[in-house]
């Protein structure tokens, strides 16, 4: 059953409203933390006519650069394209803190942390998420890593069960508030 929440903040409308009270200095967020071993990860597959690549931000050429503004040069790229249409995406971070916007901090995982996982509304329903998802955990586990996480808003549940297919439980919920220069962070385990 389909989260009705989702309709209501998962919009342009609500993008806007959220902005907007951004702006005035009002902020809230609540996100779970899923993680996994990465002891056996599966071969990704992906769906027919979909190619899987994985590059280091850095190598990217400038133009396909600047689409992927937010990671570091030596965070993993993976994407999912339909010729030369980039149909999704996904950062893979190891080893480094990583700035979470949604928390306005910055953290440090065990292990490697994916985020930013996006598909094209046009391809979605397709297997893309669980093929990017799976070719990062791949990715993750060549670098060394044992372990991977990644954050999901609690709102976000096509996010929440890509990740639980892909082997993920939540383990920590985060919280952040800002109201006004006031703020408050706080975690639980789940």
């Amino acid at each position: 059953m389909k989260n009705p929440l989702v309709r209501v903040t998962r919009s342009e409308h609500a993008q806007r409203a959220y902005d907007a009270l951004a702006e005035l200095g009002i902020t809230a967020a609540k996100m779970d933390q899923y993680v996994r071993d990465l002891d056996a990860v599966p071969e990704p597959t992906a769906p027919a006519g979909v190619e899987l690549d994985c590059q280091r931000a850095g190598d990217l050429d400038r133009t396909e650069a600047d689409t992927f503004v937010e990671p570091a040069p030596i965070d993993r790229v993976v994407t999912a394209r339909d010729g030369d249409d980039l149909l999704g995406y996904l950062f893979v971070s190891h080893n480094r803190p990583v700035y979470v916007e949604a928390l306005d901090a910055e953290r440090l995982f065990d292990g490697a942390y994916l985020w930013r996982l996006y598909v094209d509304p046009d391809a979605r329903n397709r297997g893309i998420a669980t093929a990017l998802v799976t070719r990062g955990l791949r990715e993750a586990a060549s670098q060394g890593a044992e372990r991977a996480s990644a954050l999901v808003a609690m709102d976000n549940t096509p996010s929440k069960r890509v990740f639980a297919a892909n082997g993920f439980e939540p383990n920590e919920r985060v919280n952040y508030y800002r109201l006004f220069g006031f703020e408050r962070r706080s975690s639980r385990e789940l």
